[in-house]
This record gives C-alpha cells, sequence and structure tokens, in this order.
C-alpha cells in the first residue's frame, strides 16, 4: 500500500490528469479521480482549482498510466472500467443511477433532497442537492437494482454504498434506504453499506434485516465549539454515541464507521478525542481531509496541519493496541477519500 503520508498529500494537494471523474455530484466530497496504485485506492482531487498546480500528475507511457511527484515515478495507476455507464435502465443512464467511485465502489443516493437544505441547516461541507436539475433525484428501488446489477457483473469485487439526504420523518430516510436494500438484494448478491443519521435503534433493525452488511453514522467533527456552524441540523454528540452503541450492537464489531473530517477549524484534540472514542466503541473511524467542491477558489487544509494530525493519530493507534480489522463494505473498504486504512495496515 502507499505510505500514508504520500496518500495524504494525494488527498490534500489533487492531481493533475487528462481523465475526468466518474462521479458528477451527490453526497460526499465530488471533483475526485478515482485510480488505484500499490494496492490503495485513491479519489485524488482533479477539478478543485488547487489541483493544477499539484506536484502530482498521471501520465499515459506505452498504454499504461503512471502516478508522477515532480520527477518520480511512484508507480502505475490502474483506472476502473465503466462501460456499464453507456447501458440503460428504464430509459435512464445506468451511470445516473448508480456512479462509479474510487475503484470498485458503486454508490448512489436514494434521495437528493435533505431537510438541512430545505431548513437553512445545511452542512457546510455538503454538495448534495447541488447540480439537481441534471440528477435523478429520487431513485425507484427496482429501477436502482436492475443499475446496480449490471455495475457488479461489469466486476464482481465492486461493493456498494448508499446513502440520502436526511429526511424529515422520524427514521431519517431509513426507511426508504431500508426498501432499497431489500429490492437489491433480490437482484444480486453483493455487499452494501448504508448511510444515515442517528435514529432509533428500530430502524437499525429494519436496515439489518433488509439485508445491509454495514452501517455509517456521520458525526463530521468532534469539536463542540464548530458543531454549530459545520453540522448546524445535526444531533449532538450524545446522539451518536448511542447510536454508534446501538448500531454495533445490530451490525457487529467494526461494521460500523463514522466519517471525522479534518480541516474545518476543529481543535487538534477534537480529533484525537474522535479518534479514540470511535476505536474503543469497535467503530471504524474514517478520517478524511476536507474538500472544498470541485471548480472553488476555496482551498483545501494547510498539509502542515494534516501531517501533524496523521502523526497524531499513529502515536494514538499505536497507544491504544487496537487492531483495527478490514471493513466489508463502503468508505472504509474503499478507503479512497481518506488515509486511515493505510494507518492501520
Amino acid at each position: 500500500m502507499l505510505d500514508p503520508e504520500i496518500k495524504l498529500k494525494l488527498l490534500a494537494l489533487g492531481v493533475r490528469t487528462s481523465r475526468k471523474p466518474l462521479r458528477k455530484g451527490g453526497g460526499g466530497p465530488t471533483g475526485g479521480i478515482g485510480f488505484r496504485i500499490d494496492g490503495s485506492v485513491v479519489s485524488a482531487p482533479a477539478l478543485q482549482g488547487y489541483a493544477k498546480e499539484s506536484p502530482f500528475r498521471i501520465e499515459e507511457e506505452g498504454g499504461n498510466y503512471y502516478l508522477f511527484y515532480g520527477e518520480e515515478k511512484i508507480g502505475r495507476v490502474e483506472f476502473p472500467l465503466a462501460n456499464y455507464y453507456s447501458r440503460t435502465v428504464g430509459g435512464i443512464p445506468a451511470g445516473r443511477l448508480v456512479a462509479l467511485d474510487g475503484y470498485d465502489t458503486i454508490v448512489s443516493a436514494v434521495s437528493r433532497r435533505c431537510v438541512h437544505w430545505e431548513s437553512g441547516r445545511k452542512c457546510s461541507f455538503c454538495s448534495i442537492q447541488n447540480n439537481l436539475g441534471s440528477a435523478v433525484v429520487d431513485k425507484q428501488p427496482e429501477l436502482l437494482a436492475q443499475a446496480v446489477k449490471i455495475a457488479y457483473e461489469e466486476d464482481r469485487n465492486r461493493h456498494l454504498t448508499l446513502t440520502t439526504g436526511t429526511a424529515r420523518s422520524r427514521d431519517r430516510g431509513a426507511l426508504r434506504l431500508a426498501e432499497a436494500v431489500k429490492a437489491i438484494k433480490e437482484e444480486v448478491d453483493i455487499p452494501v453499506h448504508v448511510q444515515v443519521e442517528p435514529v432509533d435503534r428500530e430502524y437499525l433493525d429494519t436496515l439489518y434485516e433488509s439485508g445491509a452488511d454495514t452501517i455509517g453514522i456521520h458525526i463530521e467533527t468532534f469539536d463542540r465549539s464548530i458543531r454549530n456552524d459545520v453540522v448546524p441540523g445535526k444531533p449532538d454528540i450524545d446522539a451518536y454515541l448511542t447510536a454508534w452503541r446501538d448500531a454495533v450492537d445490530v451490525f457487529g464489531e467494526w461494521n460500523v464507521s463514522s466519517w471525522l473530517i479534518i480541516g474545518l477549524g476543529e481543535s487538534r484534540d477534537s480529533v484525537i478525542e474522535g479518534f479514540s472514542t470511535m476505536l474503543g466503541e469497535a467503530v471504524y473511524p474514517f478520517v478524511v481531509p476536507f474538500r472544498p467542491p470541485p471548480h472553488s477558489d476555496e482551498r483545501g487544509p494547510d498539509f502542515i496541519y494534516l501531517r501533524n494530525i496523521l502523526e497524531l493519530l499513529a502515536e494514538s493507534l499505536s497507544d491504544s493496541g487496537v487492531r483495527v480489522p478490514e471493513f466489508h463494505s463502503g468508505c472504509p473498504k474503499c478507503g479512497g477519500c481518506s488515509f486511515v486504512g493505510e494507518l492501520f495496515r
């Protein structure tokens, strides 16, 4: 695998390439080019303005692609196939129903509508409702299942991440996710990861019973002083702790994950607190550098700060003595947006 610091530098600085990202929008960081190198999956900023100045570049030589850092050749790059994008399901291009992210992850938002956008309390880093005019905003489970099957049959090593904008209802969108998972599992035997806000235990049971293999409940930041600015519509930290414990009880240890975004103005101590707390709860801490949206004038977090966080997390992991096993599906299995997979190996 890549050295964790090299991976982090790619995520912070981006990469210059003529290739275009396969995922155009939706939840999570966008504008990244996905590839595999030395056993690591990378989703590096490519459309962001600062990526044009990156010391990393991908060039073709003799029919193969290679990653360079300045004049140093890092290694051979593998890009995923995405021929299924040209196929249609119910008259809709399959790539608009399920996108390919990283190298072997197919992703979809069952709904791109979010109550936090509608209430004016959206998360500061979120782009799920951007460019809705060109998106399939609400996806029918049957069509989604057919598109997943087509994408999976192109490469049976793939796994699926299903997310959703937060619904106004008490289940926060979990029931809609469960309906989609059930339809997909009836069509194809693929590992499925779902993502939802903290919900009551009954909805976690429903998601598990629908066939979901792993779950992400994303706290985003552990810094209480910035949560009202960064995630103004989301619950407090105690709600996440309760939901994680319920989810671990339902899905099992290390089958629950949470995003922890760094570079939003948080304190270093809060990152270490969040990381250590997740390890103690058998929740996979998916630590991700903040990535501004494509074509933004905004720059990513300072690399020196990110490297310092990496060093502190490595020290915290060593002190904990915890051995984090491989995740079965979803963001932690892909690992493209984070450096922790390399840190854990």
